[in-house]
């Protein structure tokens, strides 16, 4: 083989690599395009009892059923929240108590955010267990790793919580599972399990 030929042969085999290369990168940044895609909706698209963030609330309730369950927001008016129980021929599996959170100038009654709300008579230990069924279910849902802050000093008051946060980077939706335990009221235990958009996420952690 001579020099031209050797070139000619070395020239090809970069070009070809170079392709390689551009195939390469390309299929590794569609695969991170569209796990970031699934990453950034799971969240935003979970729904339970009917509710899902986003969508409008009379899609499960009537103007006169919201009215009845309001349940003003401390701490600003900003937003407001009513009570809600799913149907149980609708969701039989779904069944309990939730507050609703929905900003009253808007006409749609999108959801800004949903809380889950189950008691524990005298069972924080229960609590705690029906939690970290939530946080295994939801950390497969969200693809996300949640932060567990372990069991501290409940803010607001005497006793006890432990909070279990999924928060995604960007600044995307978050949702959180909680556990309360009130020590001026040995007997009630909360768990709390909530689902916000960032904006009333953000709005919550302002003013608390």
């Amino acid at each position: 083989m001579n020099k031209i030929e050797t070139i000619l042969v070395v020239k090809s085999k970069n070009k070809l690599l170079k392709k390689n290369i551009i195939k390469f990168l390309v299929l590794i940044l569609f695969s991170i395009f569209q796990f970031n895609l699934s990453y950034a909706d799971s969240i935003k698209n979970y729904e339970k009892g009917g509710l899902k963030l986003g969508k409008s609330l009379l899609e499960v309730m009537t103007l006169d059923e919201i009215i009845d369950g309001l349940n003003p927001i401390s701490k600003g008016d900003d937003y407001i929240a009513t009570m809600y129980i799913p149907n149980p021929f609708t969701y039989p599996d779904e069944i309990g108590l939730y507050l609703v959170v929905f900003d009253p100038e808007d006409e749609e009654f999108k959801i800004q955010g949903f809380y889950l709300f189950e008691d524990f008579p005298n069972d924080f230990e229960g609590c705690m267990k029906k939690q970290d069924q939530y946080v295994k279910t939801n950390s497969k849902l969200f693809n996300l790793k949640p932060v567990d802050y372990g069991i501290a000093p409940r803010p607001g008051g005497p006793g006890k919580w432990r909070a279990v946060i999924f928060e995604y980077p960007r600044r995307k939706e978050t949702s959180s599972v909680l556990c309360y335990h009130f020590e001026d009221e040995p007997e009630r235990n909360n768990l709390k399990m909530g689902v916000l958009t960032r904006k009333f996420a953000d709005y919550i952690s302002v003013r608390q």
